[in-house]
C-alpha cells in the first residue's frame, strides 16, 4: 500500500477517533447530571419518608439545580417547601411542575390539597389571596 493512502486512512481514523471523544465528552456532564439529580432526588424521599423535611429540602434543591426542568423533582421541592413552612416557595414550584407536565395525576392532586390549604391559610392571616 502507497505511503500516501496510509497516511490518509491513518489520519482519517485518528480525526474520526478524536471526534468520538470529543463527542463523549460533551455528553458526559448530561448522563452524570441526570444521575446526580436522580440520587439527589432518590435520598430526599428517603428522608422525608423518615420524616427529616429539612434534609430531604436539601436534596430536592441540589436535584432541581441539576434537572431544572423536571417536573417530579419540582413537585417533591414543593411537597418538602409544604412541609417546612415555605408556602410561598411551595406555590411556585407546583406551579413550575404543572407547567412543565399539566396532566400528571400526582401534581394536580398535591397542588389541589396545597392550593386548599393555602387558601384556608391566607384566610386566616387576612387578605385573600389564592393560588392560580
Amino acid at each position: 500500500m502507497p505511503v500516501s493512502v496510509r497516511h490518509r486512512r491513518r489520519a482519517l481514523a485518528t480525526g474520526l477517533f478524536l471526534l468520538l471523544v470529543v463527542s463523549l465528552s460533551g455528553c458526559a456532564s448530561k448522563p452524570e447530571a441526570a444521575t446526580g439529580a436522580a440520587n439527589q432526588k432518590a435520598y430526599g424521599a428517603k428522608m422525608a419518608q423518615q420524616g427529616f423535611w429539612r434534609e430531604a429540602l436539601f436534596r430536592f434543591e441540589r436535584a432541581s439545580r441539576l434537572a431544572p426542568d423536571d417536573p417530579e423533582i419540582l413537585n417533591n421541592l414543593a411537597v418538602a417547601c409544604e412541609a417546612t413552612g415555605e408556602t410561598a416557595r411551595a406555590l411556585a414550584a407546583y406551579k413550575r411542575a404543572l407547567e412543565l407536565k399539566p396532566d400528571e395525576a400526582r401534581i394536580k392532586r398535591n397542588y389541589a390539597r396545597f392550593a386548599e390549604y393555602y387558601t384556608s391559610l391566607q384566610r386566616a392571616s387576612g387578605p385573600t389571596t389564592t393560588p392560580k
